[in-house]
């Protein structure tokens, strides 16, 4: 991975190109039960636009993969109808896998947009999804990267967008989870 750099937040880490851009909502939950990170790549050819989202959140009890992926499958389903088939979203393959130690899943997705947030063109388009996702027991939190980008740029890109999925994990001690707002004491002596 020459040229890129890490990003760790709150433990959750990944690598990433270093000339894309953080963008961090501030409308957005930012904690370390909860957030949400982009890292894009600054382009003016809107044909190589490539977004990188990472969200973590905390689940109430331990989440089977599996389950969570049929969830997911159906959640894409019930956004399909409601958009009265105007867009359209599919998971092309699942790939089970294992990164940082954990069980985890590589999704191929797609959907086409039909509205202005995701239309670049002004027309219906298809936008090509990778997404890796893992559950952590350590940290109980769901962590999910999505990589979105056009047909073109994941064709011509998509090992370096899996290989910079696959360096996802976790990295964190016991404290961090029991009070990650913890700061220690420092004497003055």
């Amino acid at each position: 991975m020459d040229n890129f750099i890490p990003l760790n937040i709150y433990g959750i880490g990944i690598k990433h190109p270093q000339n894309w851009q953080i963008f961090i909502n501030p409308n957005n939950k930012f904690t370390f039960h909860e957030g949400l990170i982009k890292i894009d790549k600054v382009t003016i050819a809107k044909k190589t636009a490539t977004s990188l989202s990472i969200r973590w959140a905390n689940m109430r009890e331990n989440v089977n993969l599996d389950d969570y992926i049929n969830v997911l499958e159906k959640q894409f389903q019930k956004k399909e109808k409601r958009s009265r088939h105007k867009d359209r979203y599919k998971i092309n393959e699942k790939i089970k896998c294992t990164v940082d130690g954990k069980n985890a899943y590589l999704l191929k997705n797609e959907f086409v947009a039909n509205h202005s947030i995701y239309r670049i063109f002004g027309k219906d388009e298809l936008v090509k999804v990778l997404q890796l996702l893992f559950y952590s027991e350590q940290s109980n939190r769901m962590v999910v990267a999505s990589l979105s980008t056009t047909p073109e740029e994941l064709e011509e890109n998509e090992d370096t967008f899996i290989e910079i999925l696959m360096s996802l994990h976790e990295q964190i001690d016991q404290t961090a989870k029991n009070d990650a707002h913890y700061w220690p004491m420092v004497s003055e002596g």
